[in-house]
């Protein structure tokens, strides 16, 4: 197997993880690298003995834990111009705080009334409508309620994958109008709430083939070319914002126009790639708020597939070898419309929610991966090992049985085991 140039021995002391935007005061331990976005349904949507399991993963150790300001769980905070409705956002935020949770709120969805709907009205159908230029100081009074109501959210994103704001006649993205909106938040959450970080523009790095791009880039590896249009907003962003704790991204490996353009591993090297190149950019913490590896061509990899669970720690090595603070999962609860991994089953009538194959490495990152944490690979490109302190993190990256370097016992196909280090 070719793992071109991350093929051989391979150590990366990952001494850019957790800097710049980790908690600094007092002795504070440093926030995980990993964590999850809740979505829809989770955790907090069905008794506690179904979700025993889910809850216990979540708690296992803190992980940062991302929640929508509208939508994706959260029901339309201010209906109307000042009345207000928390509830729904505070059942989320109880469910966080109950899993020793690092909470982050994404500054995402306006109510009706800002973007051309009547008052006291929501139409579920235009949640990725963004709010018209004269209501974004209205979008930001919102999102400043909101930190004052949980001061216990250090972490705001502000808006997510620039929906609603493609300039189809310019042929690009509405970086001018999305960085208006995101100053106007970004004042108004630091005037309420000084001690906030806040991070951006949230874009989507879409990568295409060689052949296919209508929108080259110099940012380019075996796994596709990145979008100009997505690095002109990060370019603009940076340039003319008031501020910014850290930069937020989403992407995945594999291209708009052909998939996969090489090995389905070899193709999350977009990760280091794009992560490295972020932070010599942008010179700010990186986040990938989003980020999916793409699964070979073919039946999907489904979530209790431990070669799904195998892909996803693999593109988070990745992202830590190119110094990303933090990569998050989305949607921790197993769904059929999104078939990669996640952490638990969705419970049913007759069923309760149940660990799957990625829930162990993940706390294990979430509670091991630190700035002393080594990533390595066999000479052959079959085996990844994250190394921490005190254990060692070995998947096999093949479907056949191999034995790792140093170890006895023959590890599975995709297979994911902890050891000791020695």
């Amino acid at each position: 197997m070719n793992r071109g140039r991350i093929a051989g021995a391979v150590a990366v002391l990952l001494a850019a993880v957790l800097t710049g935007c980790s908690p600094s005061s007092g002795n504070a331990a440093p926030v995980p690298v990993v964590g999850v976005t809740h979505t829809q349904d989770s955790a907090d949507d069905y008794p506690a003995a179904q979700v025993a399991a889910a809850t216990t993963t979540l708690a296992r150790h803190p992980m940062v834990q991302n929640q929508y300001l509208m939508g994706w769980g959260a029901d339309n905070p201010e209906p109307a111009p000042g009345v207000f409705d928390w509830s729904s956002l505070d059942q989320r935020m109880d469910l966080i705080g109950q899993t020793r949770g690092i909470p982050v709120l994404t500054l995402a969805g306006a109510p009706d009334w800002m973007k051309g709907g009547s008052p006291g009205t929501t139409d579920w159908s235009r949640l990725n409508t963004a709010p018209t230029r004269a209501h974004y100081r209205d979008f930001a009074a919102l999102a400043a309620a909101a930190a004052a109501r949980y001061p216990q959210v250090r972490y705001f994103q502000v808006w997510s994958e620039l929906k609603g704001l493609y300039d189809e006649a310019a042929n690009r993205w509405d970086y001018e109008g999305y960085t208006e909106l995101y100053n106007a938040v970004y004042d108004a959450v630091k005037k309420v709430r000084p001690d906030a970080l806040v991070g951006g523009p949230y874009v989507v790095l879409d990568t295409w083939s060689a052949a296919g791009t209508p929108a080259p880039s110099a940012l380019s590896g075996p796994w596709g070319v990145v979008d100009q249009r997505a690095l002109d907003v990060i370019d603009y962003w940076n340039t003319h914002k008031h501020g910014a704790d850290f930069l937020v991204v989403d992407g995945s490996s594999g291209t708009r126009d052909a998939g996969l353009t090489t090995d389905v591993f070899r193709a999350t090297a977009m990760f280091d790639t794009v992560s490295t190149w972020l932070r010599a950019r942008v010179g700010l913490p990186v986040w990938w708020s989003e980020f999916y590896p793409t699964q070979p061509g073919g039946p999907a990899w489904s979530p209790e597939s431990p070669a799904a669970a195998a892909l996803t720690v693999a593109a988070v090595a990745q992202a830590l070898r190119g110094g990303a603070d933090r990569m998050l999962l989305w949607q921790p609860q197993a769904s059929a419309d999104l078939p990669s991994a996640a952490l638990w089953t969705t419970p049913t009538a007759s069923t309760n929610a149940e660990p799957l194959p990625l829930a162990v490495p993940w706390t294990w990152l979430a509670a091991n991966v630190n700035t002393r944490t080594t990533i390595s690979y066999s000479p052959a490109g079959t085996i990844l090992e994250i190394t921490a302190e005190r254990e060692v993190l070995t998947i096999n990256l093949t479907a056949d049985e191999l034995i790792p370097p140093n170890q006895s016992a023959p590890l599975s196909a995709y297979g994911i085991r902890i050891t000791p280090r020695h």
